[in-house]
């Protein structure tokens, strides 16, 4: 299974096999912070329907066993095409069981020692909040049960919805003191109500209680017309609609953390955005700008977006970007500086971040540089014992 899967991820370059620095890689610990399974697979489906109760279970029965234009989870799919004709592959890699096909893969071709796992479900486009509620709780228990039970290598994030504040406090209580459990997750794409909403801090509350860092991951997925349609109807191209959407999600969220005062109402909480690479963080330079000259708006904040954002916030890797000239890249992870970064792949999708080829990048850096991007950061902001 694992032989058959490799060959739908980019082969290490000659220069990644001959860098000196990716001997490294064998003597520490890799976290890699953005990892999923394969939720829409029949198999994990058959698993969350066994934690439904009806009318949700019986409607996804229907759907697993006599099909449905709606797919197995019973809400629409958007209508962009993701193909990119043999260029490289767009079905993902089938992420089903722990080891075979996480660990085997990620330990192997990736150096990765800790994966943190995440279903990356889309439940925001669920539109019944009962049911986005009952799919947030089987998708949770399926996770610690079927992968993080299975392997204690391995960690994972709580799913959170954006329907039921309240709801998603009670799971945090539910599930936030599991051994394994390291963090709450949110997808940041289709949440209508900005996420630094007041009416969140009860989540917000739940999670610094529980000692868990909030995520935020962007994606281009289902949701994307709930808070830019223009982007998703009236983009010509996919092309346009991907550059896009990851960061359009991640500055829109940031913003409202910040205009709302979350960072400084809950100070020993911490924030990990993913999924938009690295370049998209300078948005910090420009709120404080606007935290200048309309400090009044904002009473919360007591210094300026960028000192919280160097105190509590992080950002995953990947996709790195991807200038002309490899020295920009090397500028701007100096700009946002090492101790606000996390190496992450995003293991199954076809552009995953090769962990040789990032150390690459990172031959300018101290060896505790590059070691805070590689496992350090994410081990303090986790709690993960490497």
């Amino acid at each position: 299974m694992a032989s058959e899967r490799k060959g739908q991820f980019p082969e290490r370059t000659d220069s990644a096999r001959d860098n000196r620095l990716a001997e490294l890689l064998d003597e520490i610990p890799v976290i890699d912070v953005d990892v999923h399974v394969s939720f829409f697979a029949e198999e994990l489906q058959r698993d969350i329907a066994d934690r439904l109760d009806d009318p949700y279970a019986q409607q996804l029965e229907y759907y697993l066993n006599d099909g449905s234009s709606y797919g197995y989870s019973g809400w629409a799919n958007d209508t962009w095409d993701r193909d990119l004709m043999g260029k490289a592959p767009t079905t993902l890699a089938e992420v089903t069981d722990p080891h075979e096909d996480i660990m085997d893969i990620l330990s192997e071709e990736f150096h990765i020692d800790h994966p943190i796992i995440d279903p990356l479900p889309e439940l925001n486009t669920v539109q019944q909040t009962d049911k986005a509620i009952a799919y947030m709780r089987a998708t949770n228990d399926m996770l610690i049960d079927r992968f993080l039970d299975e392997c204690e290598d391995m960690y994972g994030l709580l799913t959170l919805i954006p329907h039921d504040p309240e709801a998603c406090a009670a799971e945090i209580d539910r599930l936030g003191d599991e051994d394994q459990i390291v963090g709450a997750f949110w997808n940041s794409t289709g949440v209508k109500t900005p996420l630094g909403d007041p009416e969140n801090d009860v989540i917000y509350r739940a999670a610094e209680k529980k000692g868990l860092p909030m995520v935020y991951h962007g994606a281009a997925a289902p949701g994307v017309e709930v808070d830019f349609p223009i982007l998703q109807y009236e983009m010509n191209t996919y092309f346009g609609n991907h550059a896009l959407t990851h960061i359009f999600s991640q500055f829109m969220n940031l913003t409202s953390l910040f205009e709302n005062g979350v960072p400084a109402k809950f100070p020993d909480l911490d924030f990990v955005f993913k999924e938009a690479g690295v370049a998209w963080g300078t948005l910090m330079y420009r709120l404080n700008r606007e935290y200048k000259e309309r400090k009044p708006e904002i009473p919360h904040l007591e210094k300026t977006p960028e000192e919280y954002f160097r105190d509590q916030f992080y950002i995953g890797t990947q996709p790195l970007d991807e200038p002309n000239d490899d020295r920009h890249i090397k500028s701007i992870l100096d700009m946002l500086g090492s101790e606000s970064l996390m190496f992450a792949t995003d293991y199954p999708h076809f552009d995953v971040d090769s962990t040789e080829s990032f150390i690459q990048l990172l031959s300018d850096f101290s060896e505790d540089e590059r070691e805070q991007i590689l496992y350090k950061n994410a081990a303090e902001v986790y709690g993960i014992d490497v």
